[in-house]
């Protein structure tokens, strides 16, 4: 299955990611757009192109030893259009210190959201993003006791025209923005990408 699978910026080789497997990156890698003039994609992201329309949903389960400002890993769905880059991505982030279930849209500029953890739930999260009936995008996080968080609703997903190519995969970054050094290693498990 790994053979379905390409990579970006990656410091290593594509793991089997037919069970459980590891990601790691080094500091200074993110996915991210602020104004004036930050566009950060250097993250690694392993990822199975598809289109749009095809698109039906990504779910991964993540953990880590989270534990520095920002570090993230979780889904990411790319949007390779011809006149830019848009994206969605739904992970766990370290925000103020804290882990929390993030989301992150970049349409123009990017803008997230935060949800705090259930109680029960250490650094351990099933995300999902997945087409709704409407043609949105909605994103989920579910916790290891069935715990069940609806995240967010995308509605500019049902605007883009239905061949634009699509990047859908688990990613993983390190920001550092305190300057931490060192790399930092997620685990996945329960991969799963859906598709027409």
């Amino acid at each position: 299955m790994a053979s379905n699978y390409r990579g970006v910026n990656l410091m290593h080789a594509i793991p089997d990611v037919t069970g459980a497997f590891d990601m790691t990156c080094p500091a200074g890698t993110d996915i991210w757009d602020k104004p004036p003039s930050i566009h950060d994609f250097n993250a690694p992201l392993i990822y199975q192109s598809t289109t749009k329309d095809a698109f039906i949903s990504a779910t991964v389960t993540v953990s880590a030893n989270f534990k520095d400002e920002f570090d993230q890993g979780g889904i990411c769905l790319a949007i390779k259009a011809k006149d830019r880059t848009r994206w969605v991505k739904a992970s766990i982030e370290v925000v103020h210190g804290v882990p929390g279930v993030c989301t992150v849209v970049k349409d123009d500029w990017a803008d997230a959201s935060l949800r705090e953890m259930f109680d029960g739930w250490t650094q351990l999260v099933t995300v999902e993003v997945r087409l709704s009936d409407d043609g949105s995008l909605t994103v989920h996080a579910f916790g290891p006791n069935g715990q069940h968080a609806s995240l967010r609703e995308i509605t500019w997903w049902g605007a883009i025209p239905g061949d634009t190519e699509i990047w859908v995969g688990p990613y993983v970054a390190k920001p550092a923005p305190n300057g931490e050094k060192g790399d930092f290693t997620a685990h996945f498990e329960g991969l799963s990408i859906k598709t027409r």
